[in-house]
């Protein structure tokens, strides 16, 4: 075993046991199981659950549990297994899980040889390890333990993606499931939400959108939070045919309650492409400008409001050509191709601007004349004005925009 510095802060009473440790085979004396166990006892504490011990002193450590069979062994192996498999080493992993799970069973070392298996290739081995260490190791009994339910539910939710990797597709849902289960009673968002958009996923996939959509319902709630949002989103991007118009209006009032327009807006757009309906599409616009979508999702919608010669003749083509330019005039680090959006815009507005009969040379003292700039309040003015459009506009596109996301910056 490879010797390592001593910690500053290990007890002057323990220093010279550490000595004759850190010399294995040079010490005269060597030491005993109970002094070794001293030693080990005080870095497991000291050291590992403070998270202070590297990857040798970790190394170390295991090494002399082993000699004095502490009970915490188990946990130290899982520990270098995870340092090695990071560190690239994943042979050497495997072989100290095996070497570990020859002398008792653990279900972290498993789900920790599983993975490495996996990193490996070894998809085979690796579901065989992890699905032996699920049956065998219940829930309740690993919790008494002091285990996380999030970690078995993780380990869940991760045989589902090695069987997905493997194509067995319809084994995958039964671990999805589970996972989302345990998430549930550990009231544990993140691996709640990761396993929802799988179990969706997967349920497309296989040509179950009804049955995806009838598995996330039951998680929707009205209450705004992070995990609602998510989950919506994923209702409305991953399930749109799958949505009443009683469910969209749930949706809309959630996102447009929150300041967070984006979902509602792609969903609005992809229905209007679908069903060639202009007034969705004018919905998702008069949206991006009351809630200052990214230029990114505002700039198509307007693109298409004014494709036909047709369009860029009607009374509200200046308004949109013009609210679109001034959006793109907003900082705003969600978009990532702002200055391009703002050429196009710019290039659209003339457009707009000859169509209604206004010579190019003219076309910045007609803007001027028309209030059609963003000191003007165009943004707002253009949404306004939009509205008056549609003949039964959704209750929820009333809804007070959040003013944090609509504020503009000062010039």
């Amino acid at each position: 075993m490879t010797p390592i510095t001593p910690p500053s802060d290990l007890p002057a009473e323990l220093l010279p046991l550490f000595e004759r440790m850190n010399q294995e085979g040079r010490a005269p004396n060597p030491p005993s199981r109970t002094e070794i166990r001293a030693v080990t006892d005080w870095f497991y504490e000291a050291r590992w659950h403070t998270g202070r011990a590297d990857q040798n002193e970790l190394a170390w450590v295991r090494h002399w549990m082993d000699a004095c069979d502490n009970p915490a062994l188990a946990e130290i192996t899982d520990a270098v297994c995870v340092q090695l498999i990071e560190s690239g080493k994943i042979s050497e992993a495997i072989e100290l899980a095996e070497a570990m799970l020859a002398k008792c069973a653990d279900f972290s070392v498993s789900y920790t040889l599983a993975l490495a298996q996996a990193a490996q290739g070894s998809r085979d081995a690796a579901i065989a390890t992890l699905e032996h260490a699920l049956k065998t190791h219940a829930p309740d009994a690993l919790v008494a333990e002091g285990m996380p339910l999030a970690h078995i539910g993780q380990a869940w939710l991760d045989l589902a993606h090695l069987y997905q990797q493997n194509k067995s597709l319809f084994k995958a849902i039964g671990p999805a499931k589970r996972a989302i289960a345990l998430a549930q009673r550990d009231q544990q968002d993140d691996l709640l939400i990761d396993g929802l958009r799988f179990l969706v996923e997967q349920l497309i996939e296989q040509g179950g959108a009804d049955e995806a959509w009838d598995n996330l319902a039951e998680f929707l709630s009205d209450t705004p939070s992070t995990t609602q949002l998510a989950l919506w989103e994923l209702a409305f991007m991953r399930l749109a045919d799958q949505l009443s118009p009683e469910i969209v209006d749930r949706g809309a009032q959630l996102f447009l309650g929150t300041g967070k327009p984006d979902p509602l807006i792609k969903y609005l757009y992809k229905q209007a492409q679908a069903t060639r309906d202009r007034d969705l599409t004018l919905i998702a616009f008069i949206i991006a400008l009351k809630y200052r979508a990214p230029i990114d999702v505002a700039a198509p919608l307007a693109a298409n409001l004014l494709l036909r010669d047709q369009d860029r003749q009607t009374e509200s083509a200046p308004l949109i050509a013009a609210a679109t330019m001034a959006l793109a005039e907003l900082p705003d680090e969600r978009s990532i191709k702002r200055a391009h959006w703002h050429r196009d815009s710019m290039v659209q507005l003339i457009s707009v601007a000859k169509h209604q009969g206004v010579p190019e040379a003219a076309v910045k003292l007609w803007a001027e004349d028309q209030r059609l700039y963003r000191e003007h309040g165009i943004i707002d003015r253009a949404a306004e004005a939009l509205r008056s459009e549609l003949e039964t506009p959704p209750a929820w596109l009333d809804l007070p925009a959040n003013p944090q996301r609509t504020a503009e910056p000062t010039p």
